[in-house]
């Protein structure tokens, strides 16, 4: 048997990560995995204010006034799910007004705290055998890849087929299909079904594969998201409700529904966390509620030729 924990959209929340690598041991895993989406969306600044720093937000001013004091301000951001930047208000406002400035400045942030996850990592599992497989999503950065691909400790998912044990194999697609948002990495559903092909092809058998795709099937459970209006405000019926549609990948529903993997792995959707079935394939979206520091996953203990049991897990 084969025990994997498999959580997706972490978005920078530093308290999410510190949990899913102690779930290693809570669970006794095999494998770590994540799923994509692992950059927070955004950055705050903490403004120097002579021999003080401050952050202002939720109405709410913080001030630290030593360095003890602003490292701990700095982590409560992180475990908040957005960077902190030192500058000064003059800095800030001359970086809002330069896009180009402003995302290279976000991207250095995110690259370091992706080493500062993986330092964390290596420390905790130093004396387990649990591997860590992390994977990108539409969100991250592609920068992001060589930062993984480079740790002695975390393995890149996204680039070849991985061996998970003797007898199974995983594919990975790190994308998503279009979205309103138009982020850093998505993919006609034409591109992602080329991806598919091409990758399963390489598979001994896909029968006993898992499919770790960023975006879920097409037309289920794990895909409906609210709809959103032109103006990116969601979409409310008469009776006051959110309006939710399917938003997944055709191209992926097909892929399961013709090769039908043993195991298919999905986040994207934070707000579709469930299972389904097609065919003899499990398919799983594992949810997230980064935002509020709880870690959504699934726990999956896989056998030769089957699904052993997947388990929805928080926490």
């Amino acid at each position: 048997m084969t025990r994997i924990f498999f959580v997706a959209d972490l978005h920078g929340s530093a308290v999410c990560f510190r949990k899913f690598v102690n779930a290693a041991r809570v669970y006794r895993a095999d494998i770590l995995l994540v799923g994509g989406d692992v950059a927070a969306k955004t950055m705050t600044p903490v403004f120097s204010e002579g021999t003080e720093w401050t952050v202002t937000g939720d109405g709410e001013t913080r001030t630290a006034r030593n360095p003890e004091e602003l490292a701990r301000l700095e982590a409560s951001l992180r475990d908040s799910a957005t960077l902190p930047l030192r500058t000064t208000r003059a800095e800030w406002e001359d970086l809002l007004a330069d896009r180009d400035r402003a995302d290279r400045a976000f991207e250095a942030l995110a690259l370091d705290d992706l080493r500062r996850w993986l330092a964390w990592a290596r420390e905790r599992l130093a004396d387990l055998p649990t591997r860590l497989l992390i994977g990108l999503g539409n969100d991250d950065l592609t920068s992001m890849e060589s930062v993984i691909a480079n740790d002695d400790r975390a393995e890149l998912t996204d680039q070849e087929i991985l061996a998970i044990d003797g007898h199974h194999e995983m594919l990975t697609i790190p994308y998503s299909n279009p979205t309103p948002w138009k982020t850093h990495r998505e993919l006609s559903e034409e591109q992602i079904a080329r991806r598919i092909d091409d990758l399963a092809g390489r598979l001994r058998e896909p029968a006993r594969a898992v499919f770790n795709i960023h975006v879920p099937p097409f037309g289920t459970p794990l895909d409906l998201a609210p709809k959103l209006l032109p103006d990116l405000t969601k979409a409310m019926s008469p009776g006051g409700e959110t309006e939710m549609v399917h938003v997944g990948s055709t191209a992926v529903r097909a892929a399961l529904e013709r090769y039908h993997p043993l195991l298919a792995l999905h986040g994207h959707i934070h707000e579709s966390r469930g299972t389904t079935t097609f065919g003899r394939t499990l398919s799983v979206n594992c949810g997230s509620a980064y935002n509020e520091g709880a870690l959504l996953g699934a726990l999956v203990d896989l056998d030769p030729d089957k699904v052993r049991s997947a388990v929805l897990t928080s926490g």
